[in-house]
């Protein structure tokens, strides 16, 4: 599940990232500064799962976009993130032959809260047969030229997710659409690269206006984000299902507003 923006802006879905130690952003117009914190220092692990699946109530089993050959009609927002980590894995997307339909259903995971999104999606994916086709070539080639591992390193990250726009691909065509082109990097390299929106600047005190399009942000959020995963490593331990970067985000998903 997202915040609302349109998928143009592209700033939705469910996460944050924290750590003990104040970490200073710096804001876009260099005018103010704005400190990461932890807000998951007494945070109610047993009940992740619970809490997560209640704030997702707009997810749709039956949604179009859900359509792919290759899924499930996953139950619940987690159980469909659980097929796409495992789809787009090194060991399986290199093997799927169409993988639009992978993809779409990537999007509608980062964007199913907001029906603008959603609308947009449909206009890109379904109205236009060759939009489709086109989209689909360029995953291929995408996924041809996708190194099999990233280095942890906020500079290399943030020069991937440049590189994804040489591709055109509707929902991280723009420069603008760091949310939706860290979650698609998230699911290609889940252990290293955090998803970055505006909710996890709001769950960790450090959220500005625009901040989730910045890649100034981004560079402090990532070893930020690494650092509180370390830090709450012994609770995330307790979680066999997801990695580390993904169990920090749902918590920090959870616990948005509550500092």
């Amino acid at each position: 599940m997202r915040t609302n923006v349109s998928i143009n802006c592209a700033t939705y879905n469910c996460r944050k990232d924290v750590i003990s130690k104040p970490r200073k952003l710096v804001n876009s117009n260099d005018r103010q500064e704005s400190h990461m914190r932890d807000p998951l220092n007494n945070f109610e692990w047993s009940s992740l799962y619970r809490s997560y699946d209640n704030r997702c109530s707009a997810f749709d089993r039956t949604s179009v976009f859900l359509s792919a050959p290759e899924l499930d009609r996953s139950e619940s927002d987690r159980a469909l993130y659980y097929q796409l980590v495992n789809l787009l894995s090194e060991e399986r997307r290199n093997s799927i032959t169409q993988p639009i339909g992978i993809y779409e259903a990537l999007l509608y995971w980062k964007l199913y809260s907001q029906s603008t999104a959603l609308y947009n999606l449909d206009k890109w994916l379904r109205q236009d047969v060759s939009k489709r086709k086109s989209a689909q070539e360029k995953l291929l080639q995408l996924f041809q030229e996708l190194p099999t591992s990233i280095e942890k390193n906020p500079s290399v990250i943030v020069e991937r997710i440049k590189w994804l726009g040489k591709f055109q691909l509707p929902g991280i065509a723009s420069p603008s659409t760091l949310p939706v082109r860290t979650t698609f990097l998230h699911f290609l390299y889940p252990s290293i690269v955090p998803i970055f929106d505006q909710m996890v600047l709001k769950a960790v005190g450090a959220w500005d206006k625009n901040a989730n399009h910045k890649t100034s942000v981004l560079k402090n959020y990532l070893p930020f984000a690494w650092e509180l995963a370390e830090k709450h490593a012994q609770q995330i331990s307790n979680f066999t299902k997801e990695g580390p970067m993904r169990v920090i985000d749902m918590a920090l998903w959870v616990s948005r507003g509550n500092e």
